[in-house]
């Protein structure tokens, strides 16, 4: 029987073998992961049929030069896509939910599409029961997922049963969807919109189409249909629908509205837009594929590290092979072979590393990631395990390979062979490598700072202590009454109602007329984003008044400042927006917002930024009213579970039937505005830490050929005086130098890269000395404790051991 077997030499230079084995082992394990997990995220929503045809009709509001991009798109529009462009071959409407769907009295929330019955025809999520053309055509027809049935049902057949919406219809299962994909669409059920009755879109009341709700539109189009010929002309169609008023802000006449073509494909990695419930970022995607082919680089750069440095061990071999006939070109062959052959072995260890590493990878990248060998849709899996060994052993072995191959017999028997150039490119590489791995400890260092300083600074108000109580029902009695037993309670500093909290998913846009007596050097107000907040809102808060004397001490709003607020309250940017050279100005002035009645400015305040750093400074105004879906709540310091408890007990007795009440602490919903940001630094300590690893793995096998090649010379030394200590640092001045010169490569480009990335925020760290020098020392010490390793036990060895060493 055949067996297999190494070649000789890897069999007996086994350490260098098994570092070698191991550094292309991570090396792939790394790359092959990310490649699973970038294809994964690239191919979302491209298993639709026509998926090239399928798009999301979006929209876009544009008032006095702002605009806010929204997944939505008017109610009744898909009848009048579906009579007016003969491009669009079928049109389908959704709209997302979260209702607690039940049956026998239990209830779980759950996230629903109410959907046209033909959605299924166009976004066809597959069944793997029922029948996909016919499903929602049932007007209480509704599809669920496997997991929901069973959480329903048990194990008893779904089909034909009925699931109850609590306050609302009555569903009959008419279908099971098969194990559902990564997609742009979050859900558990699909269901039939005629169920809602009248509620139901049929019943609905022609609204204007800038009154946009939560209604989705997707359209395919026709084989051979240009979609940019469709996106030109949708102008003029909006026009027909919804006539542009000029503008009150001086816009001219631009329509209110907007609408594009948002290729599925497309959506879930590269259309932002509020509305939006799952995304993935180009952003991570780009930093993780780019971070492990480095590694992988890293990994190679070892190998032929290794392999020409071992080339003078294997001199022998060569000019024996030579004087028997070998050629240059088999030899190059074998030595290549040789390096595809540990590469492939590297692979099948990756393979193996994959399966332990993933639970950890999936918690970095925060999503599920498949090793099934052949998933639908990942024929290219294969093939890439197929060439990653030739690709990797050919660019890790064929330098080193025409270093062996170069070597001439006669000079080989004599004892002086040479490999010319080798060491130079060996300095080169480890310099490479380290400059990779001190360019990500900066990266890391960089980006955990930025991320920890934009949650705390310029916000305008203390995050700090802030509970937040979200999507009250619109019941302004009700809310009243929560609002003042909540600041009753012990352990409560303050409590406010208000329509904008950090990280709301809200957006607003108003321009209005300024006054003909204003103090502006403007006569409209333009694209100012306008929300409500009642009296303690700033108080609460610990917003900063830097102009005028705030609100009347004692006032209220009442019930009639609801419809015609009396008070309103600016931050700078929106003082600056509005045409005011100095905040002082836009005190007292009387602007018409809402109703013939002015509203009074009351003050100023210092900027108060509630969404991403990403975005500039939004010119906020608040109304003075008593209504709000948010309830702010200001803990005292210290132990605050009991507050919380009681504070949670009132809303349960004051809402004791509001299913989608959302709780969490101020600094809590700022940190989730930041998780992309968040994933990249874990991102780059993971894979920092790996090149720092398979660098200094690679400096091991280096220190440990040169002391071995020199241990007679420290045998020499030994005798002549020199102590320990002075062969240490001859040995580690030779290995630390390229680690120094790794920073002068490193620094230049890790903050050139960082300067782009930080950019694009508006609040953001300086590119700190401390952050390079840090990152330098960390690999200056490991390289020297990997180097002291060898030193020390080749320099502390009897001399004339030493000196006997062959």
């Amino acid at each position: 029987m055949p067996t297999f077997t190494l070649p000789i030499f890897l069999r007996r230079h086994v350490l260098f073998t098994l570092l070698n084995l191991a550094g292309l082992a991570v090396g792939i394990a790394a790359f092959l992961l990310v490649s699973l997990y970038v294809a994964e995220e690239g191919t979302v929503d491209r298993g639709f049929t026509h998926a090239d045809r399928l798009y999301r009709v979006g929209s876009q509001l544009n008032v006095g030069g702002q605009s806010i991009k929204l997944t939505f798109s008017p109610d009744d529009l898909a009848e009048a896509l579906k009579q007016e462009v003969p491009e669009v071959e079928a049109v389908t409407r959704v709209e997302q939910d979260r209702v607690m769907l039940g049956a026998a009295t239990r209830y779980f929330e759950q996230r629903v599409l109410w959907a046209d019955p033909d959605f299924l025809r166009l976004l066809d999520y597959p069944l793997e029961r029922g029948d996909p053309a016919l499903a929602l055509a049932r007007p209480d027809g509704v599809v669920v997922t496997r997991e929901l049935a069973r959480t329903l049902f048990g194990d008893a057949d779904p089909l034909g049963r009925t699931i109850e919406v609590r306050h609302g219809p009555a569903l009959t299962v008419t279908g099971v969807l098969a194990p559902l994909r990564q997609s742009h669409l979050v859900f558990t059920a699909i269901a039939a919109e005629a169920a809602r009755g009248d509620k139901s879109w049929a019943h609905a009341k022609p609204r204007p189409w800038s009154d946009i709700s939560g209604v989705s539109t997707y359209v395919r189009l026709a084989p051979g249909a240009s979609a940019a010929a469709v996106g030109a002309a949708l102008p003029a169609f909006v026009n027909r629908h919804n006539p542009p008023n000029p503008d009150k802000a001086g816009g001219g006449m631009d329509n209110m509205v907007s609408l594009r073509l948002d290729p599925v494909p497309d959506i879930y990695l590269r259309v932002k837009a509020l509305g939006a419930v799952a995304g993935g970022d180009v952003g991570t995607l780009q930093v993780l594929g780019g971070v492990a082919l480095l590694i992988l680089g890293i990994a190679i750069a070892n190998y032929t590290n290794m392999a020409t440095a071992q080339a003078i061990t294997r001199a022998r071999e060569v000019g024996i092979r030579k004087l028997v006939g070998a050629r240059r070109r088999q030899l190059v062959a074998l030595f290549t072979g040789e390096a595809v052959l540990l590469a492939a072995i590297g692979t099948v260890a990756a393979l193996a590393l994959m399966e332990l590493a993933r639970p950890a990878f999936q918690g970095l990248v925060g999503r599920d990631v498949s090793l099934a060998p052949l998933p639908r849709g990942r024929s290219w899996l294969l093939p890439l395990l197929l060439a990653t060994p030739v690709l990797v052993g050919v660019l890790g072995g064929f330098y080193p390979a025409l270093v062996l191959s170069g070597y001439r017999p006669g000079e080989v028997l004599k004892g002086r062979a040479q490999a010319p150039g080798a060491g130079r490119v060996r300095a080169v590489l480890v310099v490479a490598q380290f400059a990779v791995s001190i360019a990500l400890m900066v990266a890391t260092f960089t980006v955990q700072r930025q991320v920890a300083h934009v949650q705390a600074a310029g916000l305008g108000y203390q995050p700090d202590s802030l509970y937040l109580i979200s999507n009250l029902p619109a019941d302004l009695a009700r809310a009243a009454t929560l609002k003042a037993e909540v600041a009753r309670l012990p352990g409560v500093r303050g409590a406010s109602l208000s329509s904008l909290v950090p990280a709301a998913e809200s957006e607003s846009l108003s321009s209005f007329d300024l006054p003909e007596n204003t103090r502006s050097t403007l006569r409209q107000a333009r694209g100012i984003a306008s929300f409500t907040a009642d009296q303690d809102f700033f108080a609460t808060y610990g917003a900063r008044l830097v102009a005028g004397k705030g609100l009347p001490p004692g006032w209220k709003p009442a019930e009639v400042d609801e419809d015609k607020p009396r008070y309103l309250i600016l931050t700078e940017t929106a003082a600056r927006r509005m045409g005011y050279a100095k905040p002082e100005d836009a005190v007292g002035e009387r602007l018409s917002i809402n109703s013939e009645d002015p509203t009074e400015v009351a003050g100023v305040v210092a900027d108060m930024r509630f969404q991403s750093a990403r975005r500039a400074d939004l010119p906020l105004m608040f109304l003075i009213k008593a209504s709000g879906e948010h309830l702010t709540v200001r803990l005292a310091a210290g132990d605050q579970r009991a507050t919380m408890a009681a504070v949670n007990a009132v809303v349960d007795k004051l809402y004791p039937d509001a299913e989608y009440l959302r709780r969490a602490f101020a600094d809590e919903r700022i940190e989730s505005l930041y998780q992309s940001e968040r994933r990249q630094a874990r991102v780059f300590a993971a894979f920092g830490g790996l090149a720092v690893a398979l660098a200094n793995m690679g400096l091991f096998g280096l220190t440990a050929l040169t002391a071995a090649r020199r241990t007679k010379e420290i045998g020499v030394r030994r005798v002549v005086g020199a102590k320990v200590p002075d062969i240490m640092g001859l040995m580690a001045w030779q290995f630390t130098r390229p680690v120094l010169l790794a920073n002068l490569v490193a620094w230049p480009v890790a903050w050139w890269a960082l300067h782009q990335w930080l950019l694009q925020f508006t609040v953001r760290v300086d590119q700190a000395p401390l952050t390079f020098l840090a990152a330098g020392a960390v690999a200056l010490a490991v390289a020297l404790a990997t180097v002291a390793v060898h030193v020390i036990r080749v320099a502390s060895a009897p001399p004339v051991a030493a000196l006997r060493y062959e």
